[in-house]
Parts: C-alpha cells; structure tokens; sequence
C-alpha cells in the first residue's frame, strides 16, 4: 500500500482516500470537448450571481451611453461588480472597470483580457490541482466529515432530519476549532475532532491550501466541494501569469453556482429549522440540489466558457480602488462614466465575502457576535475587515453622491448613473438617499437636471440631448443633468 512518510510517521493511506480522487481527476481534454468553436460568441453575461446585476438593463444602458456619447469613446464602469456592464461595453468601446473589491477585478479582468491557454498548460494545471501530493493530502484529511456529511444525508432522506440540522448550523472547522463544546451531537463533534486532527496532521490548518475547506466547508458547501475548490486554487499557481485571472474567475463562478443558500450569495448560510427549533419542510431535497452538484464538472464548464471570449484589440483597464481615487484618475481618459452605486444599506462585501476570501486567500478575521457574556464568530464566517461603503450608510451617503457628481463635472464628461427607486409595496430595502433628493444633489453641479423614468423615456426623448453635452442619466430613473 502506498503511504506517504511526514517527520518519521506513516501518516496517510492513500487507498483509503482513491474514491474522493477519482472524482478529481481529469483532463484538458475532458473539459474542452463543450468549447464553442465560434470566435465572436460572448457565451458569458453574468458569472456570478449577483445582487443587483443590471443584466435586465444592460441593453438600455449601452443605448444611452451611444446617445451621449455616439463616437465610442472610452467609458469607465465605475462600480463594476461582477462585470455585466463592462463586458457589454467592451465590444465597442475601450473600458476601465473600477470596483473596491478583489473579486471584482479578477472577474473584470477575467472578462476583458481574455487568456488563452494551450492544452498542455491547462493539463499542468489540471496535475497541479487535482491530482498532487496537495490533492491526496487534502482528500485524507476530510474523509470524516465526508462520511458524516453523507450519512446526516441518507439519515434526512429517510425521516431522521435532525443530524443533518445539527451539520448546517455547526459544520464549519474554525467556528468549532473556537468552541468545540457548541456541538452537542457526539456524532458529529467526533468527526469534526478527527478531521480537525487530521488537517494538523498533514500540515493544512495554518496553510491556505486548506483555507476553503476549514472556513467555508459544510456552510457553504459540502465538504467535497469546498476540498475541490481548495484544489483548484492550490493549482494556479502553475499557470502563465498571463491565464490565472481567467482560472481564478471560473473557480469563483463554480463557487456561485455550487453555495448552499438562498439567492445564491453569501449573506446568511441555510437556517434548516423554522422559528419554532422544527426542522424546515423540503430541507434534504434542498440541499441535495446544490451540494450533489460535481464541482469538477461545474468547474470544466466555466474554464471553457472564459477561454471562449473573444480577444480585444482595446487596451482595457481594470482598477481596484475607491470611486474617489478612480475620478482622481480619470481626467482625460473617458469619455462617458457609467455608475451604479449601492442604494441601501445592505454592504455588498456581506454578500460576497465568500468570494474575496477565495481571491486573497489571506487568512481573514472573522467577524464576532456577542452571546451569553462570550465573543463568539459569526455564523456566517464574515470577514472583520469587511470593506464598508459611505453609499451604504444613511449619514455618509448623500456626500458620497455629492463627491460623485462633482468629480464626474470636473472630468467634463456624460455620467450615467443607475438607482432603483424605492417601492414600498415590493417589501425592498428603504433606499437611503431618494429620488427627489438626488435631483437636488446633482443640480448643485450641473445646471440642468431632469428626471426619467424608463416608462416615459423614448428614443425622441433621447434625440432631444445636445451631442458632446455632460449629461446624467439615473435608472431605473434617469437624471438628465447638463453643466
């Protein structure tokens, strides 16, 4: 039997762990038979699920920045997210995407400088990740909670829900590495100190090579999965320079397609009991539907759609910074800037921290909560240092649309801006600056500010606008503003 020898110990039984790593390995030319042969087809419009995507918008955004600005120049998406926008733009225009956070500018990137891989490096890549000493070693070290996590299934599939109950709100490796007495099922505290001593075992607690699976696993994701996107990252490493952007954002669109939760995003990990501690109706077949998904085959399927992008001959920029820092920026280099700041004071890197952990791989605080006299980490793993925007805080938010409608007249170029007004019926957040109140923002740098809404815009609406004019558009209203 092949063993591995770590500080004069046998410590691993590969045997033991070749059924997880069948599931692994593959090749190039697995992942590559589904690539479209086309050059020109875009098969990429939203690569992560994303609150507040303008995906549904993103035609009549292109449309009025054509309007004011009809020569094509270069626009900026100043708050670009997960790319929608800047990927449309980026067919007829040169583009600088800026958002604050890494995510954002591995899929921007990702989106708008192409790789291009050969096979060989992306079989090097494959090695690397799925089938190296790193891979075996990670394999081993989670078979406990692999098993327990598969036995809570069968147990829910069968009637017998509360294990599977217990999995979901304690299964994450750091929350009981803090307290491994907020476990009363012995069951799984068993298979959480087995696996914990196995991850010390093979060297992967302190390394970022296991960071996904110690932080995320079992929340998130099943065990497997997180293990499989820890492999994945491990892998990049490996690959030109030039192509990491590209691997890092199919491993960040697998992640978005796999997470166990409602809506897909990363704010709040799967509640399975109703208000009353009763297991939640439908909750296996719920969480069969995401954690049965084959990361490795979800995974195949986003590296051949990014290598599928056609190349740009536009020199594209990408910018991790503040707002503020880009418009400092920008001065002579845009023609247009396209902006959709957040609205309420729901933070976005609550919603993608997951993600950002995924790209810095950086060993991130995690956020506390107080109960019973004790600091405990929250159950959603939230970063501490969570990135904090002044749109989102009801007292900084109307000077931060202030320093963006100043910045933006003192660059002398059309600004569009999107904002969802607020609709009480609907049940949505309160937005934190309204409607009115942005009107009276903007007309304190532009002279002319007026008002759209998508219902009553037209194209003989648009024609009205003075080419080469500053203008300002808000949508889903429309400030039209000319200084």
């Amino acid at each position: 039997m092949p063993h591995i020898i770590m500080n004069g110990q046998t410590t691993f039984n590969f045997e033991e762990s070749a059924a997880l790593l069948s599931r692994t390995r593959t090749s190039s030319t697995e992942l590559l038979t589904g690539l479209p042969q086309a050059p020109f087809v875009l098969p990429i419009t939203r690569p992560i699920h994303y609150l507040g995507s303008k995906l549904r918008i993103v035609d009549s955004v292109r449309e009025l920045v054509d309007k004011v600005d009809p020569f094509h120049g270069p626009v900026c998406d100043l708050f670009s997210g997960s790319g929608t926008v800047s990927l449309a733009l980026s067919d007829s225009r040169t583009v600088t995407a800026v958002d604050a956070q890494e995510y954002s500018r591995v899929l921007c990137s990702a989106l708008l400088h192409p790789a291009r891989l050969t096979k060989e490096a992306l079989d090097l890549y494959l090695e690397k990740a799925c089938w190296s000493e790193h891979a075996r070693r990670l394999s081993w070290a989670i078979e406990p909670m692999v098993a327990h996590e598969a036995r809570c299934r069968q147990d829910a599939e069968a009637g017998r829900v509360e294990p599977l109950c217990e999995l979901l709100e304690n299964a994450s490796l750091i929350l009981f590495e803090q307290n491994p007495k907020r476990i009363e099922d012995p069951t799984l505290s068993l298979a959480m100190t087995e696996t914990v001593s196995r991850m010390h075992e093979a060297e992967l607690s302190r390394m970022r090579s296991g960071l996904v699976m110690r932080y995320f696993g079992g929340i998130y994701f099943s065990y497997l999965q997180a293990s499989q996107l820890d492999m994945f990252l491990e892998g990049v490493g490996s690959l030109p320079r030039s192509a990491r952007n590209t691997v890092v954002a199919a491993i960040l669109s697998t992640a978005s397609d796999l997470v166990n939760t409602v809506g897909k995003q990363f704010a709040q990990p799967i509640r399975p009991r109703s208000s009353d501690g009763s297991p939640k109706p439908g909750l296996a077949e719920r969480v069969a539907r995401d954690r049965d998904a084959d990361a490795i085959a979800v995974f195949g399927k986003w590296v051949v759609r990014y290598l599928a992008l056609p190349p740009s001959e536009k020199r594209h920029r990408v910018w991790r910074c503040d707002y503020r820092e880009a418009l400092n920026k920008l001065k002579g280099k845009v023609s247009v800037v396209y902006a959709d700041p957040p609205y309420t004071r729901d933070h976005y890197s609550r919603f993608y921290h997951v993600l950002e952990t995924l790209c810095l791989r950086d060993f991130p605080a995690v956020s506390t909560v107080r109960i019973n006299n004790a600091d405990l980490m929250s159950r959603g793993v939230y970063r501490a240092q969570r990135y904090q925007s002044p749109f989102c805080v009801k007292s900084k938010a109307p000077e931060a649309f202030s320093a963006l409608f100043s910045g933006v007249r003192r660059l002398g170029v059309p600004l569009i801006l999107s904002y969802s007004p607020y609709k009480k019926e609907t049940g949505a957040r309160p937005r934190l600056v309204s409607i009115k109140e942005l009107v009276e923002l903007a007309q304190k740098s532009f002279r002319s500010v007026e008002a759209i809404t998508p219902a009553r815009m037209s194209h003989s609406k648009l024609n009205r606008v003075e080419k080469n004019k500053p203008v300002t558009y808000v949508a889903e209203t429309f400030l039209v503003c000319e200084p």
